[in-house]
């Protein structure tokens, strides 16, 4: 409903464009690019309400990491160290591949930006763990879960601001002038359809965003 008239208005001003003065074509192109902006958000925002099953396997996750990693030093994070530290005896996480990949993009691209916007040199490690004994009690349940699979993005940069620590997961909750607040989240929300939680611990110099999921288990009504 919101992409059809947006649709319209872009080609309008498309059919417009060759019969207008030069300065008026900038005008026209601002509003195809503004146009396009719109929709982009709109496809973001349509994440947030589809609640389909999500579509999972036995993924790796060194393997999302190390795809995240490699498409981030050849492009946005090209000046920043990336440091590994692996539990190599962790087990596959039941997951959809290319959700994690998103979620981990996210957090290694916020975490570049604000190393980058320090002005200094500073590095991410990305580290996983198994933590048998963590049990936590879900959001609106009484119930306690398992969640021993571990994942952590560690950054250098400065910290995130007091104010914004309790609304960091909240949609349209940025300090960057060109950001949208969607980024984190979507990390919550996909992080909370695969029956695990993410949290973030920020002070001057050190943030961590760790995300803690379940085991495997075929027989689990989340898994279905």
């Amino acid at each position: 409903e919101i992409k059809n008239p947006l649709s319209g208005i872009r080609g309008a001003a498309q059919l417009l464009e060759p019969s207008l003065s030069e300065d008026d074509r900038v005008l026209a192109r601002l509003i195809c690019e503004e146009t396009d902006r719109i929709c982009r958000l709109v496809e973001q925002m349509e994440q947030f309400a589809d609640e389909r099953p999500v579509e999972r396997e036995p993924v790796n996750i060194h393997a999302v990491l190390d795809h995240v990693k490699a498409v981030a030093q050849s492009g946005f994070a090209r000046n920043v160290k990336i440091n590994e530290e692996y539990d190599p005896s962790l087990p596959p996480v039941y997951a959809n591949r290319d959700q994690l990949i998103q979620v981990f993009m996210n957090l290694v691209k916020n975490a570049a930006e604000a190393i980058e916007a320090d002005g200094s040199h500073g590095e991410i490690t990305l580290t996983t763990a198994f933590r048998p004994g963590m049990r936590l009690k879900m959001p609106g349940s009484n119930e306690r879960v398992t969640l021993p699979l571990e994942y952590c993005v560690h950054d250098t940069g400065p910290g995130i601001p007091d104010e914004l620590m309790l609304h960091l997961f909240d949609p349209f909750v940025t300090t960057k002038p060109s950001g949208k607040g969607l980024g984190l989240a979507l990390v919550a929300k996909i992080v909370g359809d695969h029956g695990g939680i993410v949290e973030c611990n920020s002070q001057d110099g050190r943030t961590t965003f760790r995300i803690l999921m379940p085991m495997h288990n075929p027989q689990s009504p989340l898994e279905n």
